[in-house]
């Protein structure tokens, strides 16, 4: 036992409870195969431990579970001062608990720090040193390695320059709150690390030990005594024992003769037999305690589960922070309001209720809008996994795709034209990986593909039935519903995940209530800071100002917005708010980053102070920001504030601060009514737009109030100059200069004027102008008369949620809305997961990644050469004695493809050594470790050498095959017929050749050239035979907001569910000084879906290629609104 206690000590400290243990049983295994004598089992605690002294651990704060306890004996038993890994901050409160007043504490960052330790050495005073980073001060050595010596009689130990007298009472305490540090081999031999970090399984031993000495308390009570009396009885048998020891010691001559050691002997016995008797009964009350104690296991999993949810939301947004002493504060006053009952199961009930609930309730007012959702999805899945409900191959499948999936069993796709390729694949993987369930699900839409159709087509599949009562047939679990969405209706996820929620936790959890300043008022105390999390064109003042009012403190409301200077201003108004108990806000906490250590320390002498006054509130309001102090906002009360959603909404707040004397103060009255009600309606119009993500702007402009406010002031202004209204005027400041100062890509700026001439506008006049198609949006008819509450009503009649027609958009833009929300949440559950095996194969991590690799190292292309090229390939022209401009593109995009593929052999193989361990792990290569395991495409195979591509790994490696092979086509047939825009890195470059080639042909200076664009009638690039006549023929691009109709040769509108259709191929033709043909519409060609880039000195986002005049029955501005574009490649 002393062995394992030692190797425990030396060597166990920094891993998990459940790692410990499976050392642990190696460790006895090696014992016995030795033949060296020990028990059974092993627990540091039992042998190092003694139990009244862990009682009092416990008092003072260490929990009670045993990887706690464990941790405590290593930190006072250890040789080596403790070095503690302790985010959640348990380890750090024991100390300065057990230490009391005569600890110092300090962090590294202090100037003062080796003058403090000094003092600390030689007064034999504990010393804690917080916060600890990865390295430690040099000058920290001699400490560390305990280097005392002797120096005429008198202990002392070097310490920078000065030797100093050394107190054996001293000690030295070390914690840092990094959740994974990395230590260097010597920093580990000098201190003891332990490893404070809580498990799912030690914070459940915690919780249970909350709810039963809430609910059993005389059993908690029962199992101390025992402890209690079991200590006394061992310390009587132990004096006893010495006392025999010393008498045998001392005795002469015949000990029968000896009559005090005969006594002490029979003592001893009596003694013994009646501590072994309690011993038995305190191991069976024992037994009865610990089955009681059991019995609310549920509950504690119930918190432990949703603790481990709130503390991965950190990893969401830096400003959602919670620490284990709040939640564990929380859970037990959730405990005290559960409703109460004597039956335990009923019990167990509410208090599960309670907690989720309410606990759910108090995050989720700290949440933006759009992770509340994830938020409850998170929690709902967690639960179903905890209970086997979901298995990893189905998490895996919903998160990640199909992954390493066999395909070659698959059944044939019943319906090439309705399923896709990858839909099919989707859908074979759910009967693989639900083979309980989905056994034969792709027969079954086989057999009824007609009804599948049909349920994928209605507008509710995520709450109608499967075909044929499939769901119920299988006993499907909603979760393999809820793939089957993202096979076959991904715009329709969002809806199912919050369905699932729905089924699993109840409407509650998907209607998130809003907060009013009395609630927060409620859960805050004079110590807890009241945290307003903003976002853009959010401000709380207002609504603070109005609460103070009531509550009858506006008029001692100190208000200081932080910026450069205001820093002891505000540290004055906080101190004289504690006194008197009055409330301090500071205003933009982001705008003064060095402040914010001063913000923290504030904060925490707040909570140690007793000088504070119980009205006293501190309210604070910040943008998400990295740097905003952690402590602060885990102890405190957060709010998130955010302005409200939907057109509707947003033209609502527009007439808020709005009077009847500003609606009819102008000289023009009833035109100035009318543009100003068309102001607010595009000012709404463009915000909302943000939505649809590219669809609706290339970048995303944070458009404000202030953009108004200067519009409507300018407007004003030139209606009352005489003379009729200059539209072109209001149009060329408005678009270009207020709002168009933000705009930084030009195609936006080009849709932000097509959307503003739909109200700034002389239509607008006419009382039968309409802003949409069917009408619904519109200037009131008593427009020329009504007040101000007049409009507001009209407004509100408005739809809650309005649909694309009032934004010139296509019907398909809200599936593709609904599509990305989906993709968003499903993206941030994603980011937040551990490391896990994929697939149903049950393999680690580490063997699906090394599989991964060598199917991939395998199918690696060979690198690009010159040697078997076509003659006409490298072609040096006769009359330059250069090489064609397109050889000279080809031999630059060969070299980026070399480079790419070069870097893929390298890491590939890297990649498979670091796991075997023979090279190091770096940071690059752990990163892509983790991106092959969540089918993402690893950063280092895009920085540098990457093209932009927005695929999946499986998809992104397909394609970079299928790139490499045009090239070599090209190499080693010659000229290709048609080129594969989609396959270079720069195809702006490719343009730019074929027209230099045009140029030194026919002596044309190449700035005079640009292209004629002929489309062809047929976007399968097999068909063509030749040659075109003039130019090059381009495939490979696809349509977004728009398709192609082959009868009328010109763009038309998509069919309602047809995100993308493929593009004609065309005949790019060099033409000498072309003029635009306005009958015509210049169609942006981007590289990506996303569209936006860098701005490059063209003024042109680098995403973008070039604009192809198209043939067009419609006006091009009716395409501008669409957003329709053109796109080399899709997102998978």
């Amino acid at each position: 036992g002393v062995f394992l206690s030692s190797a425990a000590i030396s060597y166990y400290g920094p891993f998990t409870g459940a790692y410990r243990n499976e050392i642990v049983d190696e460790w006895l295994k090696a014992v016995k195969d030795y033949g060296i004598p020990c028990g059974d089992t092993f627990d540091l605690r039992e042998v190092m431990g003694n139990p009244v002294e862990i009682r009092d651990w416990n008092l003072q704060g260490l929990p009670a579970d045993s990887v706690s306890i464990n941790n405590g004996v290593m930190t006072v038993r250890g040789k080596r001062w403790p070095l503690m890994i302790d985010p959640q901050g348990q380890g750090n409160k024991w100390i300065k608990k057990k230490e009391g007043t005569m600890l110092k504490a300090i962090k590294m960052s202090n100037p003062k720090m080796l003058l403090i330790l000094d003092g600390a050495i030689r007064t034999g005073s504990a010393l804690l040193l917080e916060d600890v980073e990865e390295l430690l001060d040099p000058a920290l050595d001699p400490v560390l390695l305990k280097a005392v010596y002797e120096n005429n009689g008198r202990l002392q130990i070097k310490l920078g320059d000065s030797e100093v007298d050394y107190d054996k009472n001293f000690k030295f305490y070390m914690t840092t709150k990094m959740p994974n540090p990395h230590y260097f081999p010597e920093i580990c031999i000098k201190v003891t690390i332990i490893n404070f970090t809580v498990t799912f399984d030690g914070l459940e031993e915690q919780l249970l030990n909350e709810v039963v000495s809430k609910e059993i308390p005389e059993s908690l009570a029962k199992k101390t005594e025992l402890m209690l009396q079991l200590a006394d009885d061992n310390k009587v048998l132990a004096s006893l024992e010495d006392k025999i020891l010393k008498l045998l010691s001392e005795s002469s001559g015949n000990i029968l003769d000896d009559e005090v050691l005969i006594n002490t002997l029979a003592e001893s016995k009596e003694t013994s037999k009646a501590v072994n008797i309690r011993v038995v009964q305190a191991k069976e009350a024992a037994v009865h305690i610990e089955a009681a104690c059991f019995e609310y296991t549920p509950v504690a999993t119930v918190g432990s589960t949703l603790y481990f949810v709130i503390a991965d939301l950190a990893n969401i947004n830096p400003m959602y922070q919670f620490s284990l002493p709040y939640f564990v504060r929380l859970f037990n006053t959730c405990m005290d309001i559960a409703e109460k009952s004597d039956e335990i199961d009923v019990r167990m009930q509410y208090l599960s209720d309670s907690i989720l609930s309410n606990i759910f309730l108090q995050v989720c007012r700290g949440l933006f809008e759009d992770d509340k959702l994830t938020f409850s999805f998170i929690i709902a899945t967690s639960f179903q996994k905890q209970y086997g409900e979901i298995n990893n191959a189905e998490w895996s499948l919903l998160l990640r795709g199909i992954g390493l999936l066999d395909l070659s069993e698959r059944p044939a796709n019943p319906d090439p034209e309705f399923f896709s390729e990858k839909m099919w694949d989707f859908v074979y993987a759910i009967q693989c990986y639900s083979k309980q369930h989905c056994a034969d699900l792709c027969e079954h839409i086989a057999n009824y593909i007609e009804d599948w159709k049909d349920w994928i087509g209605c507008d509710e599949p995520h709450k109608t039935n499967l075909p044929l009562n499939y769901d119920e047939q299988c006993e499907l679990h909603y979760f393999q519903v809820l793939l089957m969405l993202k096979a076959m209706a991904p715009d329709k996820l969002v809806l199912g995940i919050a369905e699932h929620v729905r089924r699993t936790m109840g409407s509650n959890f998907i209607i998130f209530p809003s907060t009013t300043m009395a609630d927060l008022w409620s859960s805050s105390t004079k110590t807890t800071p009241i945290v307003f999390v903003l976002s853009t064109g959010a401000d709380p003042t207002a609504m603070l100002l109005r609460y103070a009012s009531e509550m009858g403190m506006a008029d001692t409301l100190g208000v200081i917005s932080l910026g450069q200077g205001q820093g002891p201003k505000a540290v004055k108004m906080v101190h004289d708010g504690c006194k008197n108990g009055t409330w301090v806000l500071l205003q933009n906490c982001h705008l003064y980053k060095t402040w914010m250590p001063t913000l923290e320390k504030m904060c925490e002498d707040l909570e140690e102070s007793n000088m504070v006054h119980k009205d006293f509130r501190l309210w604070l309001t910040s943008m998400p920001a990295a740097y905003f102090p952690v402590p602060v906002l885990q102890n405190g009360v957060k709010l998130t504030i955010e302005p409200p959603k939907g057109l509707r909404a947003n033209i609502l707040r527009s007439f808020l601060p709005m009077t009847d004397h500003d609606l009819s103060d102008s000289s023009k009255e009833v035109e100035w009514r009318r543009i100003q009600f068309g102001l607010k309606f595009f000012h709404a119009i463009i915000q909302e737009r943000r939505k649809f993500g590219p669809l609706g702007w290339n970048i995303r402009y944070e458009f404000n109030d202030s953009d108004l406010e200067a519009s409507t002031t300018i407007t004003h202004n030139m209606l009352e100059l005489d003379g009729k209204i200059p539209w072109d005027t209001l149009l060329f400041v408005i678009g270009h200069i207020n709002y168009g100062g933000r705009v930084t890509d030009d195609k936006d700026r080009i849709c932000l004027l097509a959307i503003l001439e739909q109200y700034v506008t002389p239509k607008i006049l006419d009382a039968d102008y309409k802003f949409s198609v069917s009408g619904t949006y519109r200037c009131p008819a008593n427009c020329d008369t009504a007040t101000v509450e007049g409009f507001r009503e009209f407004v509100s009649t408005f739809p809650l949620s309005e649909q694309p027609e009032v934004f010139g958009m296509h019907e398909n833009a809200n599936i593709t809305f609904t599509s990305q929300e989906a993709e968003k949440v499903l993206g941030v559950v994603l980011s937040i997961q551990p490391r896990e095996g994929g697939g149903g194969s049950g393999k680690s991590p580490e063997e699906t990644v090394t599989e991964l690799c060598i199917k991939q190292e395998e199918r690696l292309p060979a690198l690009l050469t010159n040697e078997n090229a076509h003659p006409d390939s490298f072609k040096i022209m006769e009359d330059t004695g250069l090489m064609s401009s397109l050889g000279t593109c080809l031999t630059q995009e060969y070299g980026r493809f070399n480079a790419l593929l070069a870097r893929l052999g390298k890491t590939l193989k890297d990649l498979q050594k670091a796991i075997k361990g023979t090279i190091v792990m770096t940071g690059e290569l752990d990163d892509m470790f983790n991106a092959e395991m969540n089918n993402l495409v690893p950063d280092i195979w895009t920085k540098g050498v990457g093209y932009p591509s927005l695929k999946p790994l499986s998809s992104w490696f397909e394609d970079m095959i299928l790139r490499v092979e045009f090239f070599r086509d090209w190499i080693e047939k010659g000229l290709p017929i048609s080129y594969w825009i989609s396959s270079f890195y720069f195809p702006q470059g490719f343009n730019t050749s074929v027209l230099q080639g045009y140029s030194r042909k026919n002596m044309i200076p190449v700035d005079a050239l640009s292209f004629e664009f002929n489309v062809e009638d047929t976007d399968d690039p097999q068909e063509l035979e030749e040659y075109p006549e003039q130019g090059i023929y381009v495939h490979g691009l696809f349509m977004d907001g728009a398709a192609w109709d082959f009868q009328d040769m010109v763009i038309c509108d998509q069919e309602i569910g047809t995100m993308y259709v493929k593009f004609p191929v065309i005949n790019f033709v060099p033409w000498q000084n072309k003029k635009p043909n306005p009958e015509k519409w210049p169609a942006p060609l981007y590289k990506t879906s996303v569209r936006a880039g860098t701005l490059s000195t063209t003024g042109h986002s680098t995403n973008y290629v070039l604009s192809l005049e198209v043939d067009t029955n419609e006006p091009p501005h009716y395409w501008i609104l669409k957003g329709a574009a053109l796109l080399t490649m899709l997102n998978d």
